[in-house]
């Protein structure tokens, strides 16, 4: 039999989901969840209690426990479009992509217009290497709303991990059409002509995202990248040594700070950043690498070759350990260690030291 509530009940409940959502705009979500866990005493299955509570712990990362009330929410009320969303973005989350992809299927035939579940199914199906679905997924969402930037943005980042840079470029630039200011889009377009080796075009992205905004140091750090592949290692110094005074520790500034005084032929100056990052990082590929060059500019070969034995030692045992994106590295990715040393000018006078064309020839 069911219970009619009171209401003063009413009143008392509507008061404290009040202040369940004042603490969650707070971030005081312990405060939070205590009142749902509150609610939840008087009625197991309130819906309202087992819906916050569900959010609050997905948002801090309790992914299996917010599970539990997303379908105690939904055994009340099973066609709620706001709870099936958010239970298959928690799914998303814990990579349960087939079972998120089947939640958003609900919330589209529920809400054809929600833009967010059509976005977030696409998103599922790239991450199972659907690339062609998803970006019908994106052409669908962009019949309702044909001027969406987060649309286009997401069509566009699809498109580069597909390697298919110049159609990625074509979505960012339909995005920036719409809205010019939107550093999300500029950065996307900086990256994608990055990897088509468009530099000068790169730099002109992000020095325009940093003008809108001068602490978005990923962009910092991408400049600092164009930068030097546009022959000004001094503007790419300054660039890293911001995102530097940011995390002291980033290797990848530091290891593109350093190639970036290699440039400047400042080899001791380059030398103490490798050395940097291998007190953080000691099977750094790179800085062991671009170290072992600077050691040859010096006249400390000894050292120099030590570090490219320890190289081959290291690739010998871990053969694809630096096998992974570094963002200084757009040439030349292809080659073995061996053609590498050998095409490397920096090398070239070692091809006169026995004990360094007796390592070079021992390679495969």
């Amino acid at each position: 039999m069911l219970k009619l509530m009171t209401s003063s009940k009413i009143q008392k409940n509507d008061s404290l989901l009040k202040k369940i959502d004042n603490f969650i705009l707070q971030k005081r979500f312990k405060q939070a969840i205590r009142i749902c866990d509150v609610l939840l005493k008087m009625d197991r299955d309130d819906f309202d209690a087992n819906a916050n509570k569900a959010n609050i712990l997905a948002e801090l990362g309790f992914y299996d426990k917010s599970i539990i009330f997303y379908r105690r929410a939904l055994q009340s009320i099973p066609d709620d479009h706001s709870v099936l969303f958010n239970l298959a973005t928690t799914l998303y989350d814990m990579e349960r992509y087939d079972e998120a992809i089947q939640i958003f299927d609900k919330v589209i035939a529920m809400r054809p217009k929600n833009v967010d579940a059509i976005c977030n199914k696409a998103n599922a199906l790239v991450a199972l290497g659907k690339h062609d679905k998803a970006l019908s997924m994106y052409d669908n969402a962009l019949k309702v709303f044909p001027g969406d930037v987060i649309v286009l943005n997401n069509k566009g980042i699809v498109f580069a991990g597909m390697s298919r840079h110049k159609d990625a470029i074509k979505c960012f630039d339909d995005a920036l059409r719409i809205n010019s200011l939107d550093i999300d889009t500029l950065c996307n377009k900086g990256n994608s002509l990055a990897e088509l080796e468009n530099f000068n075009e790169s730099a002109t992205c992000f020095e325009f995202a940093l003008e809108i905004n001068p602490k978005d140091y990923d962009a910092q750090f991408r400049l600092g990248i164009a930068y030097s592949h546009t022959c000004r290692p001094k503007q790419a110094i300054l660039c890293f040594n911001r995102v530097l005074k940011r995390d002291p520790c980033n290797t990848d500034a530091l290891t593109n700070k350093g190639i970036a005084y290699i440039a400047l032929k400042r080899y001791r100056y380059s030398i103490s950043c490798f050395d940097k990052v291998l007190r953080i990082d000691k099977h750094n590929y790179d800085a062991t690498y671009h170290k072992s060059r600077s050691l040859v500019q010096i006249g400390m070969d000894g050292q120099a070759i030590s570090l490219i034995r320890k190289i081959v030692k290291r690739q010998n045992v871990h053969s694809h350990e630096h096998e992974h994106e570094h963002e200084h590295e757009h040439e030349h990715e292809h080659l073995s260690i061996k053609e590498k040393i050998l095409k490397d000018p920096y090398f070239t006078r070692l091809l006169s030291v026995k004990r360094f064309v007796s390592l070079i020839d021992s390679l495969p």
